[in-house]
Order: C-alpha cells, then structure tokens, then sequence
C-alpha cells in the first residue's frame, strides 16, 4: 500500500490523486525537405514548432480516504465531464511545466490499467499545450493631401440610403419629400 499521496500536479482545478512515477514533456520543431525534380533532399526549411505534449504517470492505489477506482473517476471527470462534447482547456499547475512555459493544456488522452496480481492502478494522462496563432500587426501609412505633381484631392460624398426592412412596417421619415412636393404643386 501506498503511504503517499502525491501533490505535484493540479489539473483544472483539482489536485491529480495517487502517486506520480513520472512527468515527460516532449517539444518538437517542424522541418520540411526540399527535394528536386529527382527526389533528392536539396534543402531542410523550418517551418515552426508543434504544440508541446505532457504525459503523465500515476499510479492508483486505495487510501483511508479514498478508493483506486474513486480516484480514477476524478480523473475521468477532468477528461470528460458529463454532457461534455469536446476537450476544454484546462489550468495546469506543476514546476516542470512551469520552467518549459505551459500553464494551460487540452486532456487530450486517459488511459488506464489494472494488473489483476496488484491493487493498485497505473494511469497515463496525455495533454496536449494549445497552439497560439501569432499575429503580425501591420501599420498603415498616412496619406498626403496633395502630391507633388499638384494633384487635387477627391473627395466623395458618402450617401445613405436608408430602407424600411418591411413594406407594412415603414418608418422611414418623409418630410423632405413632402416638402419637394408641397413646392412642385405651388408652382
């Protein structure tokens, strides 16, 4: 029997229960070959990074105050709450993902297995780090009001038009027409 509980990592909210044997976090970059006509590899070009993937080993064994198989359930509730329809980003508290810049993941995996010999149960949470699309700010450039070959500005006039959404429901206000009209039959 286990006398400790681990308190190494918290996952959306909640402390992961039993005994963690180990933590991998495992990055990787994106690299493309460039071939020739021939098939050859010509050039390497790096194209970015892949999200960062954090697994996780721990293993289940009953406590005073728990059971293996309730501990498990926690576990299963983080992974896939009920009526869930797909993975949520989830607040991830530990040290090493902590020094490698992960604080929120996607569960992206839970595995379990129960050797029939032993009581206890070894669990596997694969979590995926989300990817950040960068955004490149473009800054505009003022336009002159003249140039230099004396040019004129344009300006336009901006008309509204302005359209009732039903024939029965036409709220549009008319006054200028009806002061259009009243001149037309004066005359």
């Amino acid at each position: 029997m286990l006398l400790k509980v681990d308190k190494i990592v918290k996952l959306g909210g909640m402390q992961i229960s039993g005994q963690v044997r180990s933590i991998a976090i495992e990055e990787t970059a994106s690299i493309d070959d460039i071939k020739d006509k021939d098939g050859n590899v010509k050039k390497n070009q790096p194209t970015g990074y892949e999200p960062a993937k954090v697994t996780i080993e721990v293993t289940l064994e009953s406590t005073k105050s728990k059971s293996a198989s309730q501990m498990l359930k926690d576990m299963q509730r983080i992974f896939k709450a009920y009526r869930q329809k797909k993975s949520k980003l989830l607040r991830i508290v530990n040290s090493d993902c902590a020094a490698r810049g992960i604080s929120k993941v996607f569960f992206e995996r839970l595995s379990s297995s129960k050797n029939v010999s032993e009581s206890s149960i070894s669990a596997t949470l694969e979590l995926r780090a989300p990817s950040i699309a960068g955004i490149k700010v473009v800054k505009k450039k003022k336009k002159k009001a003249a140039s230099k070959k004396g040019k004129k500005k344009k300006t336009t006039k901006s008309i509204k038009k302005t359209a009732a959404k039903s024939p029965a429901k036409d709220t549009r206000n008319t006054a200028a027409g009806k002061k259009k009209a009243k001149k037309l039959v004066k005359k």
